[in-house]
């Protein structure tokens, strides 16, 4: 009898080595959304060791979390960003993987990510800013006064959203350099399954070919 852990294919023979694009490490958008994927690891880790420091929360006094003060998970705020900018180093791992697997997406597709993130990644930063520098007590004692990790965190949001915007950038102009072609419901959506693998691709207009058609 067969065994039986020869019948399931490994991940690893899904991908075999002539699967992968060396030369994708040099793109400058690959080597963009590998530092994007350092700032967000450095951004969440960083607030996540925040375990103290924190004076407050809700402008309360510092007898609230005691003589060493709060843990980021006291902020709604903190944890947000901490939530968000996890999910988004998972989402730099998936997009580095697929161009590495020359599997990437159109570039509206791209574009259309970017900027959803690029809204939630500043709405994260400007919420951690503004909490951070909160005042307690009295004018000269913000939440972050004793937190060095948290201020860390915060200005590593800002680095990679403003790196969001750059990828931004790249990914609309690629866009209109294909005559912003792949939204559904446009006249440049050339998309139909089957005939066509990516949206963008051009294929024999319908209207065109049933009148070119010639019958017996």
């Amino acid at each position: 009898a067969p065994h039986r852990g020869l019948s399931r294919p490994s991940l690893a023979t899904m991908f075999t080595a002539a699967d992968i694009d060396p030369t994708a490490t040099n793109s400058p958008k690959f080597r963009l959304i590998a530092v994007q994927c350092l700032f967000a690891l450095t951004t969440f880790s960083a607030m996540a060791s925040q375990r103290k420091g924190l004076a407050g929360p809700d402008a309360q006094t510092l007898e609230v979390c005691g003589p060493l003060g709060c843990g980021y998970s006291s902020f709604p705020m903190f944890k947000f960003l901490v939530a968000l900018f996890v999910i988004y180093w998972l989402f730099t791992l998936f997009a580095m993987a697929a161009y590495l697997l020359q599997k990437v997406p159109p570039p509206v597709t791209e574009f259309m990510c970017y900027t959803v993130f690029n809204v939630l990644l500043f709405a994260a930063f400007m919420a951690s800013a503004t909490e951070c520098n909160t005042t307690i007590v009295d004018p000269v004692y913000p939440v972050c006064k004793r937190a060095t990790a948290a201020k860390a965190s915060v200005a590593f949001a800002f680095f990679t959203w403003t790196a969001v915007c750059v990828s931004m950038i790249f990914t609309f102009k690629e866009w209109r350099d294909a005559n912003y072609s792949g939204i559904p419901g446009s006249a440049n959506f050339d998309f139909v399954p089957g005939v066509t693998s990516t949206p963008g691709h051009s294929y024999p207009n319908q209207a065109t070919a049933a009148t070119t058609q010639t019958y017996a």
